[in-house]
């Protein structure tokens, strides 16, 4: 059964359905092998569910569920395609792996800090940075 990352986090209401998408065309970025794309794709698309915040075809969308009264909370979830909030790699690695941005601060919620192991990381870094709109 799949369970989007905001339920599971407890963090929309029962009735809120978010919507499915496809994700846009992909083809290896640099480095990175047709078996390495597949598994990024795999992670953000079916384990980690990424479209059901970052939207159709990761495009970037409003956040649609409010956060706790007095958190700070998202109220976007910007583009992941070609990763344009990372200058490289390592930095995007890192973030998936420690769930620290470049800043050394966690995003806000309702992104999870996520704790990839560095091959699962930089499959996904693969895959989001092969993604063209």
């Amino acid at each position: 059964m799949r369970r989007s990352i905001a339920s599971a986090m407890m963090l929309v209401p029962l009735g809120i359905v978010l919507a499915a998408s496809t994700p846009p065309a992909s083809a290896p970025a640099a480095g990175a092998s047709p078996a390495d794309v597949e598994h990024g794709r795999y992670l953000a698309v079916d384990a980690g569910q990424c479209i059901d915040c970052h939207g159709t075809g990761f495009a970037g969308a409003p956040i649609r569920f409010p956060g706790p009264p007095g958190v700070p909370w998202a109220t976007a979830a910007p583009s992941l395609i070609g990763l344009p909030m990372f200058s490289n790699d390592v930095d995007a690695v890192t973030f998936l792996t420690t769930g620290l941005g470049p800043d050394g601060k966690p995003a806000l919620p309702p992104m999870p800090q996520y704790r990839f192991n560095a091959g699962d990381a930089r499959a996904i870094v693969a895959y989001l940075r092969s993604l063209k709109t």
